[in-house]
């Protein structure tokens, strides 16, 4: 019986031990994944400081960039909008008019308006195709301009997202972390 009683305090001293052991190791897991915690937060810190940097650096070119494609946006939308007026036809006859001409003078006045008609139709024919001619040209300058804008913007490293260039415009840091992130 005298041997059980010498192993309880050894079972109870080891068993102290381990515990001991135990809590700190929990307390050690806890201290490291705080430092790990800590060094992690103070990375994003450094990347998030050297983002402001580069943005700032970029700031003047990123904002003409900007406006370029926003100019060329606004000016191809107005474009779309743009429709082509007619040249103005000319008058038929005056019904009430022709009623106090011969039959051959009317006849011959129909004629003169039938031809009217003819030059008025090919001139306006004419007139709408140099029209469309010079807005495809238009459309794809501007499309060109908002392109290569994009482009540029791209290798700046700035997404083309509206929120990302309002954030590499004002070089804002929540800003650009958020845009970062995205």
């Amino acid at each position: 019986m005298r041997h059980q009683r010498s192993s309880h305090p050894l079972l109870l001293t080891a068993l102290l031990a381990v515990l001991l052991v135990g809590c700190n190791g929990a307390e050690r897991q806890r201290r490291e994944q705080a430092e790990r915690d800590q060094a992690a937060a103070a990375q994003r810190q450094r990347q998030l400081d050297g983002l402001v940097s580069r943005c700032r650096q970029q700031q003047p070119a990123v904002q003409k960039l900007v406006q370029e494609q926003n100019r060329s946006s606004a000016a191809l939308s107005q474009l779309s909008q743009q429709r082509y007026l007619p040249l103005p036809r000319p008058a038929a006859p005056d019904p009430a008019v022709l009623d106090r001409f011969t039959r051959e003078d009317q006849e011959l006045e129909q004629e003169r308006y039938a031809q009217a008609l003819t030059r008025w139709r090919e001139a306006d024919g004419a007139e709408r195709r140099r029209w469309e001619a010079g807005q495809e040209a238009r459309r794809l300058e501007l499309t060109a301009r908002q392109s290569e804008a994009r482009q540029a913007l791209t290798k700046l490293g700035v997404a083309a997202t509206p929120a990302a260039q309002s954030a590499w415009s004002r070089c804002e840091p929540r800003d650009l972390a958020a845009a970062a992130l995205r």
